[in-house]
């Protein structure tokens, strides 16, 4: 097991390929008055930016190069932001998506996102 801390892919070099990759995402949509601001990590952690894609659209753009052949990938994403522009930017990257979960909370549904690259 190894362990490394970084923005997104920037710890990894670009011969590390992995088969699975699960990522839960900042993924509210978030102005800057709602930032919280004091606890930094608080808003690393949920802040998606005013769409709420900010750190998703990152990762859709970069995850590709880190997947084995085959790969697949996992991540949660919340029915607050723009689930249109996700589904554009992953057809844009080439992949294939299913939503594979869906739990309901309070005025929100989170989805479990499976990603593979088409062939």
């Amino acid at each position: 097991f190894d362990l490394r801390n970084g923005d997104l892919f920037s710890v990894l070099d670009s011969k590390d390929k992995f088969d699975v990759i699960i990522f839960n995402p900042p993924y509210l949509p978030t102005s800057n008055e709602e930032l919280v601001g004091d606890s930094g990590w608080f808003d690393k952690a949920v802040s998606g930016g005013l769409n709420g894609l900010d750190v998703i659209e990152r990762f859709i753009n970069q995850v590709s190069g880190f997947l084995k052949k085959n790969g697949k990938v996992y991540f949660v994403f919340s029915s607050l932001s723009k689930k249109e522009k996700l589904e554009r930017l992953i057809k844009k990257n080439n992949f294939i998506f299913e939503i594979v979960n869906s739990c309901r909370f309070n005025d929100e549904t989170l989805d479990v996102y499976f990603l593979k690259i088409k062939k």
